[in-house]
C-alpha cells in the first residue's frame, strides 16, 4: 500500500467527519418513529426494561395478522449500516444466501474508523499494544459494568477482522492507514493515556465511500437488499426467534425467515428524542438536540417486547464540538454549529468566567463536568497563536489536525487533504473567519472585551486568564494538573472565544448479549435464532464511551459481525 504524499493529496476528508457534521447540525425536533398502531397491548417483562416509564418511549408490541408474504433465506440481516454490511458480506463470502432489510433507500452510513490490536499495519509499523493494559483501562472507564469476556473477544479477534476490511477496501480502490507514530505514553500523560488503536479508510473521490463499496460487494456476492423495508417486530416461540416482520414500501407486512439465523443491526436510538430523554437525561443536558434519523431504537424495542433485557447503565458517545451563539445555552439553541476544534485543550471556563476542569481530559469528561456548571455549557478561550497551539497540543484520534509521525493522514476541519500540513495551515484562517462571520466565534483586543461579547463576567474572566498565564509561566498546573506541554499562555491578542456544548454520535447501550451475540433475558438466559451486534447490543460499554481508544465502537462491531458469521457458517469459536 502506498503512503506517498502525492497520493494523500488526492484524498477526500473522511466520511466520518462529514457524517458527524450532518447529523449534529440538523436541529429540527423529531417525533418518535413508530412501526404501526398496536391492536393489543403486550406488557413488557418486569425488570427487563429500564426504570424509566415504559409508556413514554417503549410503546406496545403490534399484533400483526395480515402477513402478505413469507420470504426465506439462509440469513436475514436487519439493518444495512456498519454492522449489517459486515455481517452480510461475511456470510455471503461463505456462500450463504443473505437478505438485508434496510428502511432507507440505500446502505446507510458505514463508519470509517476501526480500532484494533495487532493488525498487519501495526505490525509493519512496529507498534506494540498491550492487551492487558487496554482492557484494564476499559474496565476502569466503565466501572466494570460490563461483561469482560466481550472486550477480550475484541482484543483477541480485532487484528483478523480489521485486516479483512482493510484489505477489502484496498482491493476496491481505497486507502487504509493507521494512527501510528506514537505509543501510549503513561508517563507523559499519566492520567489519561491514549492508545493508538485507530485505522481509517480514505477514498480518492467524493463519489466513493465505504458504504457504497460494501453495498456493491454484497450484491456482487449474491446478497439481496430490501430497501424501504422497515423492521417491525420479531416472531418467536418461547426463547426461539422464528422470524422477523417488516413492512414494504406499499405498506404490506412481510415475514422473513432466516434458516441459519437472524442478525439485528439497527443501531442505537440517538434519533429518538423520547428514548433519549427517558434513558439519558444527564447527557441530553449537554448535547445538541438530536436530528431525526434512521437510528430510532426500533430493534432495541422489539427485543424488549419479546422479553430481552437492556443495559441498566445507559451510555452515549459524546463529542465536545458543538458551538453555540454567545447568548445561548443547550436548552435554548437555535443555530448550533459543528466546531471541530472544540476538543482542543485550550483554556475552558464556565459562564461565570471560572476554570472548572483539567482541559486535557477526554471529550466526555469535560462535558460531564460542564453539566454541573451554569447553563450546562462552557467557553473555550484562545489567542492569535491558536493554530500553533493546536499543533503543540499533539492531539490524537479524530481531534488531531497534523499528520502522524508515521505519515498517516489525520482528521482535519480545514478543507484540505488529510496529512497535507501546508494546505491545512494555509486554509486555517479562512475556516476561522467563517466562525467569526457566523457569530459563534468572538474576537476582541482585550480579555475584558471578549468576556463582554461572550456574556461572561469580565473581571472574573480576566482574573482567570491571569492565573492561567501564571501557571503556564511556572510550567505547572497546581490548580487542575493539566499536562505541562498543553499549559500554554494566552498573551497574544486578538483573543478569541466560543461557547461550547456536546454533540451525540450514537447511543452505546443496548440489549444484553452473551459471547455468541445472542440476546439475554433478565435471568441472563439466551434467545436462540437471533444475534444482536453494533449499537443495538449492550454488555460492552457503561456510563460513557471510552475515548482512550480510537475506533473502538466500530472495531467492536466489525469483530462481532465476523464472529456471528462464523457461528452461522458452523465455524469453531475459541471463547
Amino acid at each position: 500500500m502506498s503512503r506517498e504524499k502525492e497520493t494523500k493529496k488526492q484524498l477526500s476528508r473522511r466520511d466520518f467527519l462529514k457524517g458527524a457534521a450532518v447529523g449534529a447540525t440538523a436541529m429540527a425536533g423529531a417525533s418518535v418513529i413508530g412501526a404501526c398502531a398496536p391492536r393489543v397491548a403486550t406488557a413488557a417483562p418486569e425488570a427487563a426494561i429500564p426504570a424509566a416509564s415504559a409508556e413514554d418511549w417503549l410503546g406496545t408490541e403490534p399484533v400483526i395478522d395480515d402477513v402478505a408474504e413469507t420470504v426465506e433465506s439462509d440469513v436475514i440481516v436487519i439493518g444495512g449500516g456498519t454492522g449489517g454490511a459486515y455481517v452480510a458480506a461475511s456470510v455471503a463470502e461463505q456462500g450463504l444466501k443473505v437478505i438485508v432489510l434496510e428502511k432507507n433507500t440505500a446502505v446507510s452510513t458505514v463508519r470509517n474508523d476501526w480500532g484494533a490490536i495487532g493488525s498487519q499495519w501495526q505490525k509493519e509499523g512496529g507498534a506494540v499494544l498491550d492487551k492487558a493494559t487496554i482492557l484494564h483501562y476499559h474496565a476502569l472507564y466503565c466501572a466494570n459494568r460490563i461483561d469482560q469476556r466481550l472486550p477480550r473477544i475484541w482484543a483477541d479477534e480485532s487484528a483478523a477482522a480489521i485486516d479483512w476490511i482493510g484489505n477489502l477496501i484496498i482491493s476496491k480502490g481505497g486507502m487504509f492507514d493507521w494512527e501510528g507514530g506514537y505509543e501510549a505514553d503513561l508517563e507523559h500523560s499519566a492520567t489519561y493515556p491514549k492508545f493508538p488503536t485507530g485505522h481509517s479508510a480514505f477514498w480518492p473521490s467524493p463519489d466513493m465511500s465505504t458504504a457504497k463499496m460494501m453495498q456493491a460487494y454484497i450484491e456482487e456476492l449474491g446478497g439481496e437488499f430490501r430497501f424501504e423495508t422497515p423492521f417491525v417486530k420479531f416472531e418467536h416461540e418461547g426463547k426461539k426467534v422464528t422470524s422477523a416482520i417488516a413492512q414494504n414500501k406499499e405498506g404490506k407486512y412481510i415475514r422473513f425467515i432466516g434458516k441459519k439465523g437472524i442478525v439485528l443491526c439497527t443501531g442505537g436510538y440517538q434519533g429518538n428524542p423520547a428514548m433519549l430523554n427517558a434513558l439519558q437525561p444527564a447527557d441530553v443536558m449537554v448535547m445538541a438536540k438530536p436530528a431525526p434519523g434512521p437510528n430510532s431504537g426500533d430493534g432495541i424495542k422489539a427485543c424488549l417486547w419479546m422479553g430481552a433485557a437492556m443495559d441498566e447503565c445507559h451510555t452515549s458517545m459524546l463529542f465536545d464540538r458543538m458551538g453555540l451563539l454567545p447568548n445561548e445555552i443547550p436548552a435554548n439553541m437555535t443555530q448550533p454549529t459543528l466546531f471541530w476544534l472544540g476538543s482542543q485543550p485550550w483554556l475552558k471556563v464556565n459562564l461565570k468566567g471560572e476554570r472548572f476542569c483539567n482541559e486535557s481530559q477526554p471529550y466526555d469528561f469535560i462535558l460531564h463536568a460542564s453539566a454541573r456548571e451554569p447553563g450546562s455549557c462552557y467557553a473555550a478561550i484562545m489567542d492569535s497563536t491558536w493554530f500553533d497551539q493546536t499543533v503543540a497540543f499533539q492531539s490524537v484520534g479524530c481531534s488531531r489536525i497534523m499528520p502522524y509521525n508515521n505519515g498517516s493522514p489525520n482528521d482535519t476541519p480545514f478543507f484540505a487533504p488529510p496529512g497535507d500540513m501546508e494546505a491545512i495551515k494555509a486554509n486555517a484562517p479562512s475556516v476561522w473567519a467563517g466562525y467569526l462571520e457566523s457569530g459563534h466565534l468572538q474576537q476582541a483586543d482585550t480579555i475584558e472585551e471578549l468576556a463582554t461579547k461572550l456574556n461572561i463576567p469580565s473581571e472574573t474572566l480576566a482574573a482567570t486568564v491571569t492565573r492561567y498565564n501564571e501557571l503556564a509561566d511556572a510550567g505547572e498546573d497546581t490548580d487542575f494538573f493539566k499536562d505541562a506541554y498543553r499549559l500554554l499562555a494566552l498573551k497574544a491578542p486578538p483573543y478569541y472565544g466560543i461557547r461550547l456544548t456536546g454533540m451525540i454520535l450514537s447511543t452505546m447501550d443496548g440489549i444484553r448479549i452473551d459471547t455468541q451475540m445472542r440476546p439475554l433475558d433478565k435471568e441472563r438466559e439466551p434467545f436462540e435464532g437471533l444475534h444482536v451486534i453494533g449499537d443495538s447490543s449492550g454488555s460492552y460499554f457503561a456510563h460513557t464511551y471510552p475515548n482512550l481508544f480510537t475506533g473502538y465502537a466500530n472495531g467492536r462491531t466489525t469483530v462481532f459481525a465476523r464472529r456471528v458469521a462464523r457461528i452461522l457458517t458452523g465455524q469453531p469459536l475459541e471463547l
